[in-house]
């Protein structure tokens, strides 16, 4: 949240939009083209944004999980231990 905030107060009166992004994030970034006024569509960025962040919060819990469970996430990725891998690639 806090990237959010610096970003916003950089870029403020700023048409950063365009220098970082091309037309089809732009497109994705909203539902529709037609709002009924400016209210509306940021309405609309902010709903899509909160849905985003969601989503990326639920991915980096993965990460998380792995990394605080990696024995038993290895194995379920893999189907062998860390260590038994290791052993495999020793004899070869």
């Amino acid at each position: 949240m806090i990237w959010l905030i610096w970003l916003m107060k950089k870029t403020k009166g700023k048409n950063k939009m365009s220098n970082c992004y091309d037309h089809e994030v732009k497109m994705n970034m909203l539902d529709t083209y037609y709002f009924k006024n400016k209210k509306q569509a940021k309405q609309n960025l902010n709903k899509n944004l909160q849905e985003f962040r969601k989503w990326y919060e639920d991915e980096c819990k993965k990460y998380v999980n792995a990394i605080g469970n990696f024995d038993d996430w290895f194995e379920q990725y893999t189907g062998q231990s860390f260590n038994d891998m290791l052993k495999d690639n020793e004899d070869e």
